[in-house]
């Protein structure tokens, strides 16, 4: 008589079942779980969240996966259309080694309200008394309340390993870490232009606020090392939260982004961080209704004679300010 099937999948000695103790350790050391308590947490807090969200790669024009997408909204304006939106790219790694961001003072930080990253409508305000424009970051002065504009930022970073012949540890760049902020950067573009291409002007609409900013974020499971240089020495301490400095070469053009490294103990209050951001955002735009709307309907009264989501984008971006338009509507 054959011997029946064991109910125990761990009993039988097939070597290619992964037994659970080796399934358990597997899971652990990957990025999996703390994706899922990041997101737990985000959504405790009201967020809007998408995990494993797809986005296109501009170089490969491959589909990959962002680990975290996520929103929170405010409305400046209680009877009004309008709309602010904080928007978190978060990529997730379980650094074994510890992560090291070799960090400096920004020569001026006010200037990094730059990296700020923005899409949608209006990213420009008229400035009618100047018969010039500014930037959204620059027209709500926020330079005097973003985390971006302060405090020091690395553009290195690495981690370690131990070389096979001696054992002697060397720091060197980890694929996954390069590979975490190029991720970013790719995703933050295309979630930009894909806000951009989903916009329709219709000739007898009316246009409202709606802008979005974005966050770039690398989530930590472990240890976030701050290295500052000493002359020939160097110090090294523990640290929670630090800001990484990336160029990304987009559009042919050369890019700065800002993008946020931190260690999961330290998510929750990050979120706190952008949400009061988010908030004060919301109120300096409440105080600039006249403006901002003013700025909304000079661009789209420009932005209803094309059809083609480049041209549209262009004039939202506020590139066609000095251009000629033609009669027929071509810049």
């Amino acid at each position: 008589m054959p011997t029946p099937p064991s109910k125990n999948p761990q009993t039988h000695a097939d070597p290619l079942i992964i037994p659970h103790v080796e399934a358990k350790d597997a899971l652990l050391r990957s990025g999996y779980l703390l994706e899922h308590r990041l997101e737990s947490v985000l959504r405790r807090r009201g967020w809007y969240v998408e995990a494993n969200e797809a986005y296109q790669d501009s170089e490969t024009g491959r589909t990959r996966e962002l680990d975290i997408y996520a929103l929170a909204m405010r409305k400046p304006w209680k009877n009004l259309i309008g709309f602010v939106w904080a928007v978190l790219l978060i990529e997730c790694v379980n650094n074994l080694q510890p992560m090291a961001l070799i960090t400096k003072q920004p020569a001026f930080a006010p200037f990094h309200s730059d990296d700020i990253k923005l899409g949608g409508l209006p990213t420009q305000v008229f400035i009618a008394s100047k018969k010039a424009c500014q930037s959204i970051p620059d027209f709500l002065e926020m330079e005097k309340y973003h985390h971006y504009c302060r405090g020091r930022i690395a553009t290195q970073f690495c981690s370690f390993a131990r070389k096979k012949e001696t054992k002697q540890r060397m720091a060197l760049h980890e694929d996954f870490h390069f590979d975490a902020f190029r991720t970013l950067c790719t995703a933050l573009e295309y979630t930009r232009t894909k806000f951009y291409s989903s916009w329709e002007f219709r000739a007898k609409s009316r246009e409202y606020m709606n802008v979005e900013f974005y966050y770039p974020v690398v989530v930590l499971q472990n240890e976030l090392l701050e290295v500052r240089p000493r002359g020939k020495s160097i110090r090294i301490e523990s640290s929670k939260h630090l800001q990484f400095r990336r160029s990304f070469i987009h559009r042919g053009q050369a890019c700065d982004y800002q993008i946020d490294v931190l260690t999961e103990s330290f998510f929750p209050k990050y979120i706190s961080l952008v949400e009061k951001e988010l908030n004060i955002t919301a109120q300096r735009v409440q105080e600039a209704h006249t403006e901002i709307q003013h700025s909304v309907e000079r661009i789209s009264r420009v932005a209803k004679r094309f059809r083609s989501p480049d041209k549209i984008r262009s004039v939202m971006e506020y590139k066609w300010h000095g251009l000629t338009l033609r009669k027929d509507g071509t810049l």
